[in-house]
């Protein structure tokens, strides 16, 4: 028999986007929201510990300068990933939560992202980081422009001596205005901008085999300019 996952609701998301749409607007350095307890219980829990070891066959391991962290399971459709990960992206771009993303941030017509270009399961291991940087600004692949960015953290259990905080700094670098633990089932939500810097760029202090791991979703519009080139990730 197929395992049931409960699925994101309207009736609890609408309210809880209301809420928050004035610290949406007001959030410094750039719109953004947390929010924790917001997943039907138990779904956080059982994808974290679902979540796929750093040897699972398909990671595609970057080892850079910019970044040195585990994810790509999109080039495979995430074959093998476990159901109930699945099943969490598949909400994170169906109707339940982009209609929370629209009433959150005032912004319509907001349009998922099936193929998790760039997004999609994330991995870090002790000693891995993300340099702050600006996110690329379209889908150069369907011709849409960049709005929106969530993020859900995965990891079991989280020490504040493991460092791994997302860090979100002003628009000329010099000051991180808020730091963001990773703590199991948070969501950030984050508007896009080319001086929107974010990361987590101090190396992970975590035990070995204890992994910073998330999902993430973007959300685009049609702007009107398919044909825009757009830009890669500003670092």
């Amino acid at each position: 028999m197929r395992a049931s996952f409960p699925f994101l609701e309207r009736r609890a998301l609408r309210p809880l986007a209301v809420a928050h749409r004035d610290a949406w607007a007001k959030a410094a350095p750039f719109p953004h929201v947390v929010l924790d307890d917001w997943l039907p219980e138990g779904l956080a829990v059982a994808a974290a510990e679902a979540f796929p070891s750093a040897e699972f066959p398909g990671w595609k391991r970057r080892e850079y300068a910019e970044q040195r962290r585990l994810g790509g399971l999109q080039r495979k459709a995430f074959e093998g990933v476990a159901p109930v990960l699945r099943h969490l992206m598949n909400e994170l771009n169906g109707m339940v939560f982009v209609d929370f993303l629209e009433r959150l941030s005032g912004q319509r017509g907001l349009i998922g992202d099936p193929f998790f270009r760039g997004a999609g399961l994330h991995a870090t291991e002790p000693g891995g980081h993300l340099a702050l940087h600006a996110d690329f600004d379209r889908d150069r692949f369907r011709g849409l422009a960049r709005r929106m960015t969530a993020l859900v953290y995965l990891t079991p259990r989280w020490e504040a001596a493991w460092g791994g905080e997302l860090e979100l700094w002003d628009a000329g670098r010099t000051d991180c205005v808020r730091a963001i633990a990773p703590r199991l089932g948070r969501l950030v939500v984050m508007a896009h901008g080319d001086d929107h810097w974010h990361g987590h760029p101090k190396p992970l202090a975590s035990p070995p085999g204890v992994l910073r791991q998330s999902v993430a979703a973007y959300y685009y519009v049609a702007d009107g300019q398919p044909g825009a080139e757009g830009h890669g990730a500003i670092w």
